[in-house]
């Protein structure tokens, strides 16, 4: 919806719409703000308990750093609500503000990492892993809210700005989480894989996501339990065999589709009443595939990577993209064969 359209066009209807907008998108932002404050307070006590402090290096520096970064959302969430801030403003120096938390939380990991290799870390390290992931988790939140800013008023250079800006933010944060062990991760799935196929293993492919979703076929009125493993070039369907499957099982999983990321889109998806969970669709050229998951938060979760994942693939995919017809004659073997065909 365009503010102020260039054809047949009621200028107050069309204002009122995007005033709506903005000011329900400022309600939301303040929420967010809220939760990622008290969120951030939570972490600040947590690190400077004198147990924890005194095993993690520099800390002195981490803590001061956290409470600048409270400090700064402090001030703009009270700056919406006296009304000396806009979300046009705060817009133009959010994304630096949160690109100094994801610098922030990066720092962190790598110094529990450390200590878990010392087994320095016990019975706090759980709530020290969650305290960091929780504010992360919010970026998204910060993104949808500026995507609907865009939606409403995409002339709006301002809101552009800032939701890419804030898309690479959390891109980056994706995709250096998936780095660690990332070798070891591969191997691990591909022994999963029956007859090892597709050969999944290379070194400069980063695994994202992996876990078990439900794959609704509304027609034959069924639902059928599939593993979902994501890549950053392509997303890996897979049958699971082993009715006592686990990540853990070799040969428990058979292709069922492979799904180059650069011609994938994915997006929410309504369900009827008889659907016991939430649903979203992946669509690749002419085929859709409607996934579903009984676990709260699991299918905002899934969209988020994907994509995260998507943008990322079609930024740096630089190959020519195959003949088209050559899918279409391969579609009878898409379902059936390993899948070895797509690399």
């Amino acid at each position: 919806m365009a503010c102020f359209p260039d054809d047949g066009y009621e200028p107050e209807k069309e204002l009122n719409s995007c005033l709506s907008v903005c000011g329900k998108e400022s309600i939301s932002f303040l929420q967010t703000e809220q939760i990622f404050i008290t969120q951030l307070n939570e972490l600040h006590k947590l690190i400077s308990l004198p147990v924890l402090k005194e095993k993690i290096s520099n800390s002195d520096s981490l803590i001061q750093n956290l409470k600048e970064i409270i400090v700064y959302h402090q001030s703009i969430h009270s700056g919406i609500i006296s009304g000396k801030n806009s979300l046009t403003s705060i817009g133009t120096d959010l994304p630096s503000h949160l690109e100094k938390w994801s610098s922030y939380w990066r720092m962190v990991g790598m110094e529990l990492n450390e200590l878990q290799k010392s087994s320095s870390l016990h019975e706090d390290n759980e709530s020290i892993y969650s305290r960091l992931c929780e504010p992360f988790s919010l970026i998204s939140k910060f993104e949808g809210i500026f995507q609907n800013l865009c939606d409403a008023m995409p002339e709006n250079e301002n809101y552009r700005a800032t939701l890419e800006a804030i898309q690479e933010i959390f891109d980056a944060i994706m995709f250096k989480t998936s780095l660690p062990q990332n070798a070891l991760k591969l191997l691990r799935i591909q022994r999963l894989l029956i007859n090892r196929q597709p050969k999944i293993f290379s070194p400069t492919r980063i695994l994202l996501k992996e876990g078990c979703l439900y794959k609704v076929n509304y027609r034959k009125k069924k639902t059928k339990n599939m593993a979902l493993i994501l890549f950053d070039d392509f997303l890996l369907i897979c049958k699971i065999r082993n009715k006592s499957f686990g990540w853990h099982i070799e040969d428990s999983l058979r292709c069922y589709a492979l799904l180059p990321l650069h011609v994938c889109s994915v997006n929410f998806a309504s369900g009827g009443s008889s659907v016991k969970g939430n649903l979203f669709k992946v669509n690749c050229w002419n085929i859709s595939y409607l996934l579903m998951s009984k676990v709260p938060g699991d299918v905002q979760s899934w969209i988020q990577t994907l994509q995260s994942a998507i943008r990322r693939c079609k930024a740096s995919c630089t190959d020519v993209i195959p003949n088209r017809n050559y899918y279409k004659k391969k579609k009878s073997n898409w379902l059936s064969s390993n899948c070895s065909w797509f690399f």
